[in-house]
């Protein structure tokens, strides 16, 4: 385990370097001055984005945004405005973004446009800035990691194991979209499309929010929803062709639990799609909440405006997480209170960047919810 680094030392990273392509390689520590600093890097988690990223044809990159280490060369200037200093053991957010424009000023730095990868083609965030741009060590699948000035640095507990801190953003999203963006109040029902690690993290919010939760999944999503029905869900449900409810069930079983009246809030983390906006839309109250946070790329067809309309239904787009909603995730894991290791599914090294994204994408055959990378050595958890 690495407790110091400089410039010019060679470390080495997971390098994407092709679609479905990782090699190891060994690269240079850069120079850091007083704005910015280095991460000793403990563990990276894998998201969903990974895995599209992975199959996208980009150039070569050192991936990897759910990053946890220790703070090292930390620069007298980068010091006072993270609050951090050398030694410091952080999450990083994603997001890198210029903290002057008016998203920033106003607390919404995730739409920052620096950082806005979708938006702006010259924007810099962690995990899928390509490695051509200096100084390249952008992402956590690497020893050692490259701190932006910018950065947006959480304090870490000593209490929360690495892996399980990863967890930090996909619990985050899951606050951000249930309680910040949806409005959840206590005593409402809430559904839940899609049990990823961002939709189980919406489970674990809207429970602890006091809702009565419906996860809803494919019948892939076995494992996925028996984890979502330990971290809270009231009920479970498959559909789909292989599923063991239809879509009519799962309204059936929606209506019963409202005294007839639909969800209070629907949150698609499905798909985004007709399918599930559809169904979405269908299971809602009148004056009901549809949170969108999966998105297809693809025009929807048959968007039930008219649906929407009788139904007084607010629809609310969403992307990422806030300040807040991380720090909330950080407390919840440092509080114990829950089995959240059932969602840490799988553990490996560098050596196994490629399959734990392959894993992930559910092309191994073993169901992978959140793979955590461990830099600095880790049993081959296959």
């Amino acid at each position: 385990m690495r407790t110091a680094v400089k410039a010019g030392d060679t470390v080495t990273a997971a390098v994407t370097t092709a679609p479905g392509r990782t090699e190891l390689r060994e690269l240079t520590v850069p120079e850091t001055g007083p704005t910015d600093g280095l991460l000793l890097v403990e563990a990276a988690g894998m998201c969903g984005s990974d895995v599209k990223m992975y199959g996208a044809d980009l150039p070569e990159r050192v991936m990897g945004h759910e990053n946890v280490g220790t703070l090292a060369n930390v620069g007298e200037i980068a010091a006072e405005r993270w609050g951090f200093s050398d030694g410091d053991r952080v999450l990083l957010e994603e997001y890198l973004p210029c903290g002057h424009c008016h998203f920033c000023r106003t607390s919404e730095f995730r739409s920052c446009l620096a950082s806005d990868t979708s938006a702006n083609p010259g924007a810099v965030r962690f995990g899928s800035t390509p490695l051509s741009v200096a100084p390249g060590l952008w992402g956590g699948y690497g020893e050692v990691m490259y701190v932006h000035p910018s950065a947006v640095p959480h304090r870490v507990p000593d209490s929360v194991p690495s892996a399980l801190a990863t967890l930090g953003l996909p619990l985050g999203n899951g606050y951000q979209w249930v309680c910040l963006d949806g409005r959840v109040r206590a005593g409402e029902t809430v559904v839940v499309l899609g049990p990823g690690q961002s939709g189980i993290g919406a489970v674990v919010a809207a429970k602890q929010a006091g809702a009565t939760v419906v996860a809803v999944g494919r019948a892939r999503d076995k494992a996925r929803l028996e984890v979502a029905r330990r971290l809270g869900a009231d009920t479970v449900a498959m559909t789909g062709p292989d599923g063991d409810t239809t879509e009519v069930e799962v309204r059936e079983r929606v209506l019963g639990l409202t005294a007839g009246r639909g969800a209070d809030l629907v949150v698609d983390a499905a798909a985004g799609n007709d399918d599930t906006v559809c169904f979405a839309v269908d299971l809602l109250a009148k004056r009901g909440r549809l949170v969108l946070a999966a998105a297809s790329s693809e025009p929807l067809a048959s968007f039930p405006v008219w649906q929407v309309s009788r139904k007084q239904i607010g629809v609310q787009a969403v992307r990422g997480h806030s300040w807040e909603s991380v720090e909330w995730a950080l407390a919840l894991l440092a509080s114990d209170t829950l089995p959240l290791d059932l969602m840490s599914t799988y553990v490996g090294g560098l050596a196994d960047v490629d399959y734990a994204l392959r894993a992930t994408a559910g092309e191994t055959g073993t169901p992978v919810l959140h793979a955590t990378i461990l830099p600095q050595g880790s049993p081959n958890a296959r």
